[in-house]
């Protein structure tokens, strides 16, 4: 009797051990995915930022596009969250593109 007991007993605790396994497998594959959007967004940001550093004779463009590059930057080593991160990094994005299309009319 006291077999079974013992038996049942380890199977819930085997069983729960591996759901917190995976749950906590799951969590970490979904902090890893804003990271790697943080750093998609980053990259897509500087890059057009350059671009349009390199592109534009405007020195007001430039300025504003090496502001945005560094204001990216400061936020994706910032200790906010990746959440956080993203969001903001959405803003910069909206205005980088916003700035890439003024430049290019201004051309």
């Amino acid at each position: 009797m006291e077999l079974i007991v013992a038996a049942f007993i380890f199977y819930f605790v085997i069983k729960y051990a591996v759901r917190n396994a995976i749950i906590e497998a799951k969590v970490k594959e979904l902090d890893l995915s804003f990271e790697l959007r943080v750093n998609d967004l980053l990259e897509k940001i500087t890059s057009i930022g350059n671009e349009i550093i390199i592109n534009t004779k405007s020195k007001k463009f430039r300025d504003r596009a090496k502001e945005i590059n560094d204001n990216s930057l400061k936020i994706s080593i910032s200790d906010k969250t990746d959440e956080e991160k993203f969001s903001l990094l959405k803003h910069e994005e909206n205005e980088i593109m916003t700035l890439k299309n003024e430049s290019s009319s201004f051309l």
